[in-house]
């Protein structure tokens, strides 16, 4: 056994139980869940560090529910078997919340709820979520809420309730299929509830910063980076929008001037953030979504330093020009919006990004496997406070991929930045979505529904899938927002960027949807339409025959298709053959 896998079994092996500074969090015996040790053994580890900043590293006040609560729950339950809830969700989900918490469970949650009066989050922490290998990224539940009321029974029965539904969602067919999908049998739920990190500023709660970061950056936008160097997506307000395929700022973590998206004033504009998101105490029961160009002058006077995060566009021939914010700005009737670029915030704080260096270099060192962290950010007292801690989920390392000379095979896409290495030959089916069709289509969900369709058509084949924007986004305007489920067919996606009608690929390390494509060894790439070194053959895709997919936007091309990426070299390209072999003369719909 390597050095480095008995670094990782000692890792596993870890039980906070045995620690007395965490054995008083933790509710009931045995095992606290992924989420739960892994959290734990981070700030174990942080705080025996011997440096003085990461010992600083803040654990929110937390609960841990072990998996042994969860047992205990079940067999009050008569007659339940877990074949039974996967017929029955809704049915399941009632019985459930019908079902009592274990005694010992209402009695330290009351405690804790008469401590902390501050907005929670009730996160699961199933026993399968603890491994290197398979995401369980958004398959569970995570359930938000404000604890505003000074009614400690009304606080309790959010909380429970809460519990209730994640312990419900064990047996649900999302979680279901995808540990049948990857063979891994029952599971087993924890429990955190943890008070969410930020503080009221007026009648929101929110931190100023919160975001993920990676000890290894495996998507490098520029070859002046290196894998080793790590990346952050980091966002103003609650970190909940850096998991979601929206906007964050990204970083490197020993580069952190050198943007993703470049210099471009409007391609600044088009990735920067324009929400954010808080707890609303008029509306505390749901997370609120904010515009910062609507709320800016609000929330200004508990952010006399907003300008480095936030700055004023202005449109011009030329791509656009950025203006510093201030309290007497006035906005021009040119004005394009406000957008929190982070352009400041290197400068301001370069503190964060060798603090967050040396946090995720540790936390690798101790784990024997690459890093992945979630976390909240104050500035200005350098308060960090530690989320969520877990190994990297990444697919098997591949050596690099040489792009073959083409003379007999025609390059319809390329790609110059954010590929990893791999080659998937003699792919059967591209699926591609029109961005023209897309972009005027009146329902962009029955797009992605179609989609779907076609994954189930192709069930058994693969098929590459080409499409605007960012696939899966939650909003449409950015992307077509398929499941991942809809592409369980997919072996390879393609982002197609085309600026004129405002669909941008994104680096979206930290979000559910990218967790997935890295356990399934999906391949990705984003091709930026009409930049150097980029290619999209748009002539190619309109010359060859196809199938029309069940909506007008979707087409399908049947032929011989060649995916290669160099990660070294940061070069993708698709290839098809040059006769470009379809399935029929004529358009036909499926």
């Amino acid at each position: 056994m390597s050095s480095t896998e008995k670094t990782t079994k000692r890792y596993f092996a870890w039980d906070p139980l045995s620690d007395p500074e965490f054995a008083p969090l933790v509710v009931g015996e045995g095992h606290v869940g992924g989420k739960g040790r892994s959290l734990l053994y981070a700030i174990h580890t942080l705080r025996n560090s011997g440096d003085e900043a990461l010992a600083r590293t803040a654990l929110p006040r937390s609960l841990f529910l072990s998996v042994n609560t969860f047992y205990d729950f079940l067999r009050q339950i008569p007659d339940f078997s877990p074949s039974m809830a996967l017929l029955h969700p809704e049915e399941t989900e009632k019985l459930f919340l019908a079902t009592p918490l274990p005694e010992q469970a209402i009695l330290a949650l009351r405690t804790f709820l008469a401590k902390v009066e501050d907005p929670l989050v009730v996160r699961s922490s199933s026993i399968l979520e603890d491994s290197v290998i398979h995401s369980f990224a958004g398959k569970y539940l995570s359930t938000f809420f404000g604890n505003v009321t000074s009614d400690l029974d009304v606080r309790m029965n959010a909380v429970t309730t809460s519990i209730k539904r994640i312990y419900a969602r064990t047996f649900f067919q999302k979680a279901v299929s995808y540990r049948e999908k990857h063979g891994l049998g029952e599971d087993a739920m924890g429990i955190i509830v943890m008070r969410m990190a930020g503080k009221w500023r007026g009648r929101y709660f929110y931190p100023t910063t919160g975001g993920v970061a990676y000890s290894k950056n495996f998507r490098r936008w520029s070859t002046r980076l290196r894998v080793e160097d790590g990346v952050v997506r980091l966002v103003f307000g609650l970190g909940t929008m850096s998991t979601k395929r929206g906007y964050a700022r990204t970083y490197s973590l020993t580069n952190p001037n050198l943007r993703p998206e470049g210099q471009n004033p409007y391609k600044i504009m088009r990735h920067a953030q324009e929400h954010f998101q808080v707890v609303d105490r008029e509306h505390p029961d749901d997370l609120t979504t904010l515009d910062v160009k609507k709320c800016w002058k609000q929330i200004y006077p508990f952010h006399r330093d907003l300008s480095i995060y936030a700055q004023v566009y202005h449109p011009d021939p030329y791509g656009g020009t950025f203006f510093a914010l201030c309290p007497l700005s006035e906005l021009s009737e040119g004005f394009s919006k406000i957008c929190l670029t982070f352009e400041e915030f290197p400068r301001k704080y370069p503190r964060f990004f060798s603090r967050m260096k040396k946090t995720l270099a540790l936390l690798e060192q101790a784990m024997g496997v690459p890093a992945d962290v979630e976390f909240a950010y104050e500035p200005e007292e350098d308060h960090l406070e530690l989320l969520q801690s877990r190994p990297l989920w990444q697919a098997q390392s591949e050596p690099c991929t040489d792009i073959p000379e083409t003379p007999d095979r025609r390059v319809i896409l390329k790609a110059d930045r954010m590929v990893t290495n791999g080659a998937i030959p003699d792919v059967p089916y591209l699926v591609y979505v029109d961005h023209r069709v897309y972009a005027v289509a009146e329902n962009f969900f029955a797009v992605a529904r179609s989609v779907g369709r076609v994954n189930q058509q192709l069930s058994g084949s693969r098929f590459i899938f080409v499409a605007p924007g960012r696939v899966g986004s939650s909003n449409p305007e950015l992307g077509v927002p398929v499941q991942y489920h809809e592409l369980t067919n997919c072996c390879c996606i393609v982002e197609l960027g085309i600026p004129k009608l405002g669909y941008m690929p994104e680096l979206s390390y930290g979000t559910h949807f990218f967790s997935d494509l890295e356990v399934d060894n999906v391949l990705y790439m984003p091709v930026y339409d009409g930049e150097k070194r980029n290619i999209f053959d748009e002539s190619w895709f309109d010359s060859m025959p196809f199938e029309l997919g069940p909506h007008d936007a979707i087409r399908i091309y049947k032929g011989h298709f060649s995916v290669y990426m160099n990660g070294e070299s940061n070069e993708g390209v698709i290839l098809a053959d040059n006769n470009g072999t379809g399935v029929s003369n004529e358009p036909e719909r499926s």
